[in-house]
């Protein structure tokens, strides 16, 4: 059981270094074929729809981070949960600025290739400008 929340923690942190580095279709490969990611403004369904999505909207520059914390993961069997508080920092003229912070709400399961994004969903508490380019 341990085991599964050290992977399941590692998937959560893989995400946000694929997301900063724009690494898309490494970070929809961490969702299930049929995994969604979905965000207030945004859902999306499958690796290759999630990877379209983020290509599309999240541009290179600014450069932001994201940061995970706070996670609560509980495991039953081959599934998963976790809540997770994020905060989103992105480069502004005179430094970091904060843009948006939350929770990922999760869940998750265990394929032949190990965890994978069931779900993942951005719920905002606050947010300030994201400079993505929604439509």
């Amino acid at each position: 059981m341990l085991e599964d929340k050290d992977a399941i923690r590692e998937i959560a942190h893989r995400y946000c270094f694929c997301m900063d580095e724009g690494r898309f279709a490494e970070l929809a490969a961490l969702f299930a074929d049929d995994g969604v990611w979905s965000a207030p403004y945004r859902t999306a369904t499958g690796p290759a729809e999630i990877e379209a999505w983020l290509t599309q909207s999240v541009p290179a520059s600014p450069k932001r981070m994201h940061y995970v914390m706070n996670s609560i993961v509980a495991v039953e069997g081959a599934t998963a949960t976790a809540r997770s508080n994020y905060l989103v920092m992105v480069e502004g003229p005179d430094g970091p600025e904060p843009s948006v912070c939350g929770t990922y709400v999760d869940a998750y399961r265990k394929t032949a290739a190990g965890w994978r994004f069931q779900r993942r969903e951005l719920v905002h508490a606050f947010k300030g400008e994201m400079r993505l380019q929604l439509p």
